[in-house]
């Protein structure tokens, strides 16, 4: 049986909140095997440790830092963790990569036997569980009531001379947008939410938040990734808006996307391989003559981005649709997000979340598709 140990901060630390499902805005020491944790911690969240937690055992910090002053004369939170250790028997703890060098220097000098977890620390995360898959679905409906006020405000916002927008009297930036998104989110359960909705030529950069006015005929990508302060899942969801009319080229661009995230969906299923749907996708975007290259000029165009990854307690996470040869399993959320960035034309991103089930897939949002608002 494997023994974790953790410092975690788990209001913003995935593994820690995993491991305890207990919210803590400063660092706790939790340790022990995933299925019976432990946790070291000062004294005024040692009530709402024992009541929130899934603790089999919470400990007072202060505690053990009287008894590490008898037995090492030292009050450090190392010195206090090596005797709640030697207690409770762990011979071997295996602690992450990212865990504090001077922690482990001085437990290891304590005696405490520890080794380093290089790759996942709790590769269970990778499956999610009935309740997990619903903490996703509550995201996305987060992120859908972010897409619905941008819908209104765009519908709403009138055309000037110069093409610019403008909404209730005032220049409509990518600010604002950004902000009536957070503000949206948080209404229906949104926590940590930093959206993207960048307009123009700013939407090649396929990361760029967005800034500065925004503009009618032009791409507007718009990305909200929340996460739902119930479960701490995260949504995330993307959709491309143009206020105004298309261009052939840009209706063209979009077109591709939409073709190539429709041949990603049709690759998914339990026992297919992660490769076949990222082939897919790009085979799509490549024969409508947009392959991925970087220029001469230094710029990379095309779909320099991956075409999904695991979704759940971070936004980012295993399994990884880079992981060719890795077969999907029942359990798995993953994003489906291919997009084109062209720094002559902006950029096109279409992304759903979906779930694999045991008989093939299901989407964990609600997708619609329709991207010109007038």
């Amino acid at each position: 049986m494997r023994h974790v140990l953790i410092e975690s901060i788990t209001e913003t630390e995935a593994d820690g909140y995993y491991f305890g499902r207990f919210k803590s805005m400063d660092p706790i020491t939790l340790m022990g095997p995933l299925d019976a944790p432990v946790c070291l911690i000062h004294r005024m969240e040692l009530e709402r440790a024992r009541n929130e937690g899934r603790f089999t055992e919470v400990y007072e910090l202060v505690d053990y830092q009287d008894k590490a002053e008898a037995k090492f004369g030292s009050r450090s939170k190392p010195a206090a963790m090596a005797v709640l250790i030697e207690e409770l028997g762990y011979p071997t703890l295996t602690v992450p990569h990212h865990y504090p060098v001077a922690y482990y220097q001085e437990l290891t000098k304590l005696g405490v036997a520890l080794e380093i977890e290089h790759d996942d620390l709790f590769p269970e995360r990778w499956i999610k569980s009935a309740d997990e898959i619903e903490g996703c679905r509550e995201g996305a409906r987060i992120s859908e009531a972010g897409f619905a006020r941008v819908r209104e405000i765009l519908s709403a916002s009138e055309i000037g001379a110069d093409d610019t927008l403008s909404f209730e009297g005032e220049v409509l930036t990518c600010e604002t947008l950004r902000r009536e998104i957070r503000v949206a989110t948080s209404v229906v359960g949104g926590g940590v939410n930093s959206p993207i909705a960048a307009s123009g030529l700013q939407a090649a950069d396929c990361h760029c938040i967005g800034f500065g006015p925004v503009k009618a005929h032009e791409m507007i990508v718009v990305d909200i990734f929340p996460r739902d302060d119930e479960s701490f899942y995260y949504g995330d969801l993307s959709r491309t808006f143009i206020k105004g009319e298309p261009s052939e080229k840009q209706q063209h661009i979009y077109d591709t996307v939409y073709a190539s995230h429709l041949a990603a969906l049709a690759e998914l299923g339990p026992g297919k391989k992660f490769g076949a749907v990222d082939t897919a996708a790009r085979d799509i975007l490549d024969a409508a003559g947009y392959p991925t290259r970087q220029r001469e000029d230094g710029k990379w165009e095309g779909c320099y981005c991956g075409i999904g990854h695991g979704l759940g307690l971070d936004v980012h996470e295993p399994p990884s649709l880079r992981d060719h040869d890795r077969p999907m399993e029942p359990g798995h959320v993953i994003t489906i997000e291919p997009g084109l960035y062209l720094p002559e034309h902006g950029g096109c991103r279409i992304e759903d979340t979906v779930v694999i089930t045991e008989d093939g897939w299901e989407f964990i949002n609600t997708p619609t598709y329709d991207w010109v608002i007038e």
